[in-house]
C-alpha cells in the first residue's frame, strides 16, 4: 500500500518527537553523571549509596511506572516504594520495572498509614546521604532532583524544596489551594521566622544531618509536609525553596480533603508555637 501524504507527515512528526525525548532522556542522564560525580568528589557518599530516592504509593498503577522508569539506574541511586496498601494494580507495576531496574526496593505496608506514615516507612530504610521524596503521580519530573541536590551540594542548604511558584505549573490552580497556601505562608513567616511559599509540595530534598526532624512526627497524613518545615526551622536547619516544573495530573484523583488538611495544619501549627514558648521560656 503506498504511503500517501499525511501518513508521511505523521511519519516525520513521529521522529521528531521521538528525536526530542531522546534528546531529553539524554540530557536528564547527563544531568545525573554530573550530580554523582559532585556527591563523589564532596564525599557524599556511603556504602555506594549518595541518594536514596523514597516515593510513597497509593493507588497510582498508571503512573508509577513511567515516574519510575525516568529515575536512572544507578549504583549511587537507590530507589525505595513504599506501597501504602493500594487496591488497584499499583504494586504489580512497581514489580515490573523492579525486574529491569534491580536498584528499586519494595516496602509494603500491613495497613494504609497515610501520605506522611507511608513516606516515614520508606525514610527509615534509607541509606543516602541525601534523602529525595517524590509524589507517585507523575506530576514530579525527576530531571528536576538535579536542582534540588544541588544547593545541598553546594552548602547552600540542609533542605530544599520544590516550588512550583519559582518555577512553573501547568494546570489550574484552585483558588482556595492558592490562598490556603498564601494564609499558611504568612503564618509560618511570622511565628517561625521561616519563609516557603510552596509550604505543601511533596518534592524534597534532605541532607542525612537533618534526619532528627522525622523523630516523634506527629501528623502522619498531609500536614506531614507543614510539620517538617516547623521542625526544621526549630531545630535551626535552612530550608531553600529550588524552582521545579509541575506537571498537570492526567489520572487518579487527589485524596486530599481541603478542611481536614486546614484544621490537622493549623492544630500543627498551634503545636508547635506552644513548643516555641516553651524553648524560649526554658531558655531563659
Amino acid at each position: 500500500m503506498p504511503r500517501t501524504k499525511n501518513s508521511s507527515n505523521s511519519l516525520n512528526i513521529n521522529c521528531s518527537l521521538i528525536k526530542k525525548a531522546n534528546k531529553s532522556d539524554i540530557k536528564i542522564k547527563k544531568d545525573f553523571q554530573d550530580l554523582i560525580n559532585k556527591l563523589k568528589d564532596r564525599n557524599f557518599q556511603d556504602k555506594h549509596i549518595s541518594i536514596s530516592v523514597v516515593i510513597p504509593v497509593y493507588n497510582e498503577e498508571k503512573t508509577i511506572k513511567k515516574v519510575l522508569n525516568e529515575i536512572p539506574k544507578d549504583p549511587s541511586i537507590e530507589i525505595i516504594v513504599v506501597d501504602d496498601c493500594s487496591t488497584d494494580n499499583s504494586l504489580l507495576e512497581i514489580k515490573k520495572v523492579q525486574n529491569e531496574k534491580k536498584n528499586i526496593r519494595i516496602i509494603c505496608n500491613k495497613k494504609n498509614k497515610g501520605y506522611g506514615g507511608a513516606l516515614l516507612t520508606g525514610i527509615q530504610r534509607a541509606r543516602g546521604k541525601i534523602l529525595i521524596t517524590m509524589d507517585a503521580d507523575g506530576q514530579h519530573r525527576a530531571s528536576d532532583i538535579y536542582s534540588l541536590i544541588e544547593p545541598i551540594i553546594n552548602k547552600e542548604a540542609d533542605i530544599t524544596i520544590g516550588s512550583r511558584y519559582l518555577g512553573s505549573y501547568h494546570y489550574t490552580l484552585p483558588f482556595s489551594t492558592r490562598l490556603g497556601e498564601a494564609f499558611l505562608e504568612v503564618i509560618i513567616k511570622l511565628i517561625f521566622g521561616q519563609k516557603v511559599k510552596n509550604n505543601q509540595g511533596g518534592f524534597r530534598a534532605f541532607h542525612r544531618r537533618t534526619f532528627n526532624i522525622f523523630k516523634n512526627i506527629k501528623f502522619k497524613g498531609y500536614a506531614f509536609t507543614t510539620e517538617l518545615i516547623l521542625v526544621a526551622s526549630l531545630n535551626g536547619y535552612r530550608i531553600k525553596e529550588c524552582p521545579i516544573k509541575l506537571l498537570d495530573r492526567k489520572y487518579g484523583t487527589s485524596y486530599i480533603k481541603l478542611y481536614k488538611l486546614l484544621s490537622s495544619i493549623l492544630f500543627c501549627i498551634i503545636l508547635y508555637f506552644l513548643k516555641k514558648i516553651k524553648r524560649i521560656l526554658f531558655k531563659k
